[in-house]
């Protein structure tokens, strides 16, 4: 009973409501909608409107709002669009050409410069802040010049070795020898660069081409040296000699090392037979092929290659260079009479004296540290001519016997017993200084 009643509420309601609903009877496939077609000849706001059913208490504000909406879009649909100068602010026209020329000439010209390189400054700041940078724009030899006068004002060594090479390798040989002979500072940072690479064929060949010959003749010096072999070295001397170093102010020193490499490379085959020796001094210098002759053939007669005596003729060594050298050569060899007839000669009235010129003082610094017998540095240490540095050596060294002679022979008794006191009682040391504070007839002044 209750389910016709609801049955029947509902059709009434859509048999009475405007909302038709779908009839596959009918021949209009469209939804019973009201007709909202718009005209041009009716406002917007006057053909919206709704039929509701039944009244609701919010219906009439939908209305309202709806309608106000209407009114906004009509005005929005009636509005022209609008023209270009009012977008612009309504300028002038011809104010609107000028602009556009003038963009047009800023356009051409940064066409016209695409291919211009960047200001030298700005080029040289990148190099050193170390920002990209291109030197490919730099075309003519004038912007070269330039860039490189840049770097070379800035003094910074990487922009300038960075442009010195781009112009060598961009220019041709002379035009590029030009401009580097009138900026020694670039050339040199160039040939410090080839020198650290090895390039010392073309370093030669450059420095030649400069007018720089002494340098020139060093580096190939240089490389005639590289080789390990002594026969190969004898013969790159000899063709630099007559070369490169022909005239040189160094060549006298060459062709000595060429007499000296001759004459040790005989020496060196026959030392092959000691490994306890070091025999590839010889090669390194005059000195050292005599301080190895004088350790091992101090006595050996002139006719003999590894004659000491034979290499200081051969190089017209000095007095001073032989004794220093020899001495030091028959220390290493503990020959200490040896040293001392090197060092010391016969004075006045039985005294001592040096021989050669050499400083006493340090070659008795030198045979102390080869642990010379304190009775060869006593007699070295004799014949130090000052009494004051003779003194203050002998304390240095602790040779006791010239530091208590030194204060006898100044009279100074209160030092002499002062020194006395410092040395462990009842010792040779001791005994002596005591011996000359009580048996000489000296007259003390303290």
């Amino acid at each position: 009973m209750n389910d016709t009643r609801v049955r029947m509420e509902e059709e009434e309601y859509w048999n009475d409501s405007v909302a038709k609903g779908f009839s596959w009877e009918e021949g209009d496939d469209t939804m019973g909608m009201p007709d909202l077609s718009i005209t041009s000849s009716q406002p917007l706001d006057d053909l919206v409107s709704f039929e509701m059913g039944p009244t609701s208490s919010g219906s009439a504000v939908w209305e309202a709002r709806v309608r106000e909406a209407a009114k906004q879009i009509s005005a929005a649909a009636n509005k022209p669009e609008p023209s270009i100068s009012q977008m612009m602010g309504r300028k002038d026209p011809a104010k609107l050409e000028a602009e556009l020329n003038t963009l047009r000439r800023k356009l051409e010209n940064l066409q016209d410069r695409r291919l211009d390189p960047d200001p030298p400054v700005e080029t040289v700041q990148n190099i050193i802040l170390g920002k990209p940078y291109s030197l490919e724009m730099y075309k003519s030899m004038k912007k070269k010049e330039d860039l490189l006068d840049c770097a070379l004002e800035m003094g910074d060594g990487d922009a300038i070795l960075a442009i010195t090479l781009m112009i060598k390798k961009t220019l041709k040989h002379p035009k590029f020898l030009g401009i580097l002979g009138a900026r020694p500072l670039a050339a040199q940072h160039l040939i410090h660069h080839m020198i650290t690479r090895h390039e010392l064929s073309q370093l030669t060949d450059l420095l030649n081409a400069l007018g720089r010959f002494h340098e020139s003749g060093i580096v190939a010096y240089k490389q005639a040296v590289s080789s390990q072999s002594i026969e190969y070295k004898v013969r790159n001397l000899k063709q630099i000699l007559h070369s490169q170093m022909s005239g040189h102010i160094d060549s006298s020193l060459v062709v000595e090392q060429i007499n000296l490499l001759e004459r040790i490379s005989p020496i060196l085959g026959a030392e092959s037979s000691y490994p306890e020796r070091q025999p590839s001094v010889l090669s390194s210098s005059v000195l050292k092929a005599l301080l190895y002759c004088t350790q091992h053939y101090y006595g050996a007669p002139e006719n003999l290659l590894h004659s000491p005596s034979a290499i200081r003729k051969m190089h017209s060594l000095s007095e001073r260079q032989v004794i220093w050298v020899s001495v030091r050569g028959r220390a290493t060899a503990e020959a200490w009479k040896d040293c001392e007839n090197l060092l010391v000669g016969k004075g006045w009235l039985g005294g001592v004296k040096a021989k050669g010129g050499v400083n006493m003082a340090e070659m008795s610094i030198v045979l102390h540290d080869a642990k010379c017998p304190v009775e060869t540095l006593s007699l070295v240490l004799q014949a130090v001519e000052s009494p004051g540095e003779r003194l203050e050596v002998a304390r240095k060294l602790r040779v006791s016997s010239v530091v208590v002679d030194v204060l006898l022979a100044q009279k100074d008794r209160a030092a002499l017993l002062r020194f006395r006191d410092s040395l462990q009682a009842s010792s040779r040391d001791w005994f002596y200084a005591e011996n000359a504070l009580t048996t000489s007839n000296v007259k003390w002044k303290n």
